[in-house]
C-alpha cells in the first residue's frame, strides 16, 4: 500500500448519523419484523420497519469493545435496516472504499480517539478526526477486493463448523 500521507477521515467519508433512532427493548416487542436493528456490536433486535437501505459500514460509539477489542468495531450492514445510538453510519462515498476501511479500522490503533474512563466512547467528531493511511480509490478497491474474498472464505468456514457441529 502506497500511501505517504494521512488523510483525515471526515473528509472522506460521509456520516448519516441523523436516521439513527434508540428505541427501548420495550417499545420494541410491539415492533417485530424482518428487518435488522443494528447496535454497536451488530444486530440487536428485528423491527417492522427501516430507515436505512443499502451498503453502509457501522462503527462502535460507545461500549467496553472500543478498549478491549474483543471483537471488531466497524461491521458491515447492507439491505434495510435500523441502526440504534451506539454506532456511527458511514455511506458509501467516491472516495473510501467500505470494505477498505472496515478493515483499516478493525486493525487500527484508535486509543487516542476514544474518550470516558467508565464508559469508553468514540465521538463523531473524533471519528471524523482519526488519521489514517488511505491509497488512492484503485489501490482500496483492490485491496478490499482480496479481503473479501478471505471474509467469503471465513464465512463459509464458519458455517461448516456450525453445520459438523449440529450433527
Amino acid at each position: 500500500m502506497a500511501c505517504e500521507q494521512l488523510t483525515r477521515l471526515g473528509d472522506v467519508i460521509e456520516l448519516e448519523d441523523v436516521k439513527r433512532e434508540p428505541i427501548s427493548s420495550r417499545d420494541r416487542k410491539d415492533r417485530k419484523g424482518s428487518y435488522p436493528y443494528y447496535g454497536a456490536q451488530g444486530i440487536v433486535d428485528y423491527l417492522d420497519d427501516y430507515t436505512y437501505e443499502g451498503d453502509y459500514l457501522l462503527v462502535a460509539e460507545d461500549g467496553e469493545n472500543l478498549r478491549s477489542r474483543k471483537n471488531p468495531i466497524a461491521n458491515a450492514a447492507s439491505g434495510k435496516f435500523r441502526v440504534n445510538n451506539h454506532a456511527h453510519v458511514i455511506a458509501e462515498s467516491e472516495k473510501c472504499n467500505l470494505v477498505f476501511l472496515r478493515h483499516l479500522l478493525n486493525m487500527t490503533d484508535i486509543s487516542a480517539y476514544v474518550t470516558g474512563s467508565t464508559q469508553p466512547k468514540l465521538s463523531q467528531s473524533n471519528l471524523c478526526a482519526m488519521k489514517l493511511p488511505l491509497p488512492s480509490m484503485a489501490e482500496q478497491n483492490a485491496i478490499a477486493n482480496v479481503l473479501s474474498l478471505f471474509d467469503r472464505k471465513i464465512e463459509l468456514n464458519n458455517q461448516l463448523n456450525d453445520y459438523l457441529l449440529a450433527a
